[in-house]
């Protein structure tokens, strides 16, 4: 009963909302994908585009976003005509209490992250204000269960813990906690998620420095579980079905280009006998245009025994365009 009132409040305070401020910005890349596999069947040579439009107006303390993707083509020759919105959200307040509503990604971590912690879905509600210093978040969505955070800092030190409700009846109750700070130099994030259901802990670990110009990162990440269960967007890279990766990074600036070099090992199951390894050098330069260009080169040794061995170059141009105003400033 709670939960339908203060849904009512916002509603009415939106009723008669007309947005005074209108901004516009988008963004757009290309990329263009080779890879050279072991197996001869498995080569691509594909061009993918993807370009969006980001809409947003306020008035007040009320704010509106909405983001869509205007056209997309993911490698293949069939003819893309959408408009595909991705978030569409309200953002205001009422007294102490901030709210967001409608649609966009929930709250995720990007070494965690798997197909239920970085989905976009409609009918999400977050609503959060601060005691005496404490953060106190409520999270809620459609056809799913709710969750609060609370969150702070101690000592330089930020510290966030969630309790998520999966429902009447459902063995996936869970708890993620994520603490962060800086110890002597070095930057130090840790998380943990433990859930109701057996084998499905994960925790991921990451640890930043800079020495001599070079900015290096261990990341590890892993779940208590056999089988293929969370993908990795994190720092690291991009990699899929897997339970366990760890690796090094190292980035630097020269001759006004970033450079960076990984070495990462993953693993379909946690302490498996095989993993697959990966290096992957990528180097990125801004552009007279206002363009930035970026190059990626990947050289995947699979398991023993797999005939997945490859190597990839992609090649990456994107631009984001500067922001337009309409209506009052």
């Amino acid at each position: 009963m709670k939960k339908q009132l203060l849904i009512a409040a916002v509603a009415a305070t939106m009723a008669s909302v007309s947005m005074a401020d209108i901004s516009i910005t988008g963004d757009a890349k290309v990329n263009y994908t080779n890879v050279d596999s072991q197996t001869d069947t498995s080569d691509t040579n594909a061009f993918k585009n993807d370009i969006n439009l980001t809409l947003a107006g306020s008035n007040g303390g009320t704010n509106v976003l909405v983001r869509a993707s205007v056209a997309q083509s993911d490698g293949t020759t069939t003819e893309v005509d959408s408009f595909q919105v991705e978030d569409a959200y309200v953002t205001t307040s009422i007294g102490d209490v901030n709210v967001k509503f409608g649609q966009y990604n929930n709250t995720s971590d990007s070494m965690l992250s798997d197909a239920t912690n970085a989905t976009i879905d409609a009918g999400r509600f977050t609503a959060d204000t601060t005691i005496g210093g404490v953060k106190i978040t409520y999270v809620d969505q459609n056809d799913s269960a709710e969750a609060v955070i609370i969150s702070g800092e101690v000592s330089g030190v930020s510290i966030s813990h969630k309790m998520g409700n999966a429902g009447a009846g459902s063995a996936n109750d869970y708890t993620d906690t994520k603490i962060s700070g800086s110890v002597a130099g070095l930057d130090i994030a840790y998380r943990t998620k433990q859930y109701d259901t057996a084998d499905t802990d994960m925790e991921s670990l990451e640890v930043t420095g800079e020495f001599n110009g070079v900015t290096l990162t261990y990341a590890q990440a892993e779940r208590d579980a056999t089988g293929t269960d969370f993908a990795v967007e994190g720092v690291l890279g991009t990699y899929a079905a897997l339970n366990n990766i760890k690796g090094v990074k190292a980035s630097t600036s020269l001759a006004g280009n970033t450079v960076a070099v990984t070495v990462a090992s993953t693993e379909a199951d946690k302490n498996a006998a095989t993993s697959n390894d990966y290096t992957k050098f990528v180097v990125t330069r801004p552009l007279a245009s206002g363009a930035t260009f970026e190059a990626t080169y990947t050289d995947l040794d699979a398991s023993a025994g797999s005939t997945s061995d490859s190597v990839t170059l992609d090649l990456e141009l994107a631009v984001r365009s500067e922001e337009r105003r309409v209506g009052k400033e």
